[in-house]
């Protein structure tokens, strides 16, 4: 099997149904009612699937805490099943994705800086919270101003591509 395939594999395995497939799959909703919810919730984003299904008549609000219960119990299993195998949690997953990289990762990888100064500046830092910690770095010469610039704007740019990921994933 290619890791291609694996990870689909994995993919649809841990893959927590979303409210409106779980309604369909416990038999609460006709498949052709949560496309309707689907197109209304397409002409008004505001509402979820389940605000509308509520004022649709078709599930009670305590029906909807009720499935929305069974959804976070599902999730709850498929990452206590992930975390069995030693592999991430879908929050992990996301937690990681999300997660901008520091300036002192940036200049580590960029090898513009030793492990051992990171860890001294930061040390420097924490007695002095108020000082940036590139401002350290300099002051202590451990890199240039032309270094912390390309490094701030290698981080810039990697928050730009991730707000544009997340518009593109985010409904």
């Amino acid at each position: 099997m290619s890791l291609s395939e694996d990870t689909d594999r994995w993919e649809k395995l841990t893959r927590v149904d979303k409210l409106g497939e779980l309604l369909v799959r416990l038999n609460v909703l006709k498949l052709s009612q949560l496309t309707d919810l689907l197109e209304e919730q397409r002409l008004d984003s505001s509402y979820k699937i389940g605000e509308i299904a509520v004022n649709k008549g078709l599930i009670t609000k305590d029906e909807l805490i009720k499935y929305l219960e069974i959804q976070i119990n599902e999730g709850k299993v498929v990452d206590e099943s992930l975390k069995e195998l030693g592999l991430m949690t879908n929050d992990e997953k996301w937690e990681r994705l999300i997660r901008h990289e520091r300036l002192g990762e940036i200049l580590l990888k960029k090898n513009v800086l030793k492990l051992s100064q990171l860890t001294e500046v930061i040390e420097i830092q924490y007695k002095n919270p108020e000082k940036p910690l590139g401002e350290l770095l300099i002051e202590k010469g451990i890199i240039t101003e032309k270094d912390l610039d390309e490094a701030l704007d290698w981080q810039d740019n990697q928050n730009l591509v991730l707000l544009q990921t997340l518009k593109e994933i985010k409904p």
